[in-house]
This record gives structure tokens, C-alpha cells and sequence, in this order.
């Protein structure tokens, strides 16, 4: 099974989103959202820059984000 997003309630009233990885681990949390269609778009736009956003390293080793951003990351 592949990823997907959880919409889940925030705290202060709005809505968040869990990226899951096919096993259900969580991957990722966003940012606050005030309403679930925000919430919504927010999913869209996370798609768009996953499947298109470069990595921008501030670790200390960049040698592998060279090669991730060249597409030869493997897993």
C-alpha cells in the first residue's frame, strides 16, 4: 500500500495533516490549517512539492543530497 494523508483535528479548532508512509509509519506533520478545505488545498500543494521540490541540505553532510538531488538516491 502507498502513502497517504490523515486530516486530523488541531488543538486551536482547525486541522492538520499526517503524511503515512503504506505501513502507517507517520512521516511528516504540516503546518496549522483554519479549516479543512485550507486543509484540503494544503494536500495539493504537499503533492506538487514532493513530486517536484529540490532538497535543500543543512546538515553537515551534503554529499547525499548532491546525489537525491540528481535523482540517484536509492533507498
Amino acid at each position: 500500500m502507498s502513502g497517504y494523508f490523515k486530516l486530523v483535528d488541531a488543538h486551536d479548532h482547525g486541522y492538520r495533516l499526517k503524511l503515512m508512509s503504506g505501513d502507517g509509519t507517520l512521516m511528516a506533520v504540516s503546518a496549522y490549517f483554519p479549516t479543512k478545505q485550507a486543509a484540503i488545498e494544503g494536500i495539493e500543494l504537499m503533492r506538487e512539492i514532493a513530486g517536484t521540490g529540490p532538497v535543500v541540505d543543512h546538515s553537515r553532510n551534503d554529499e547525499i543530497t548532491r546525489a537525491a538531488n540528481k535523482g540517484r538516491l536509492s533507498a
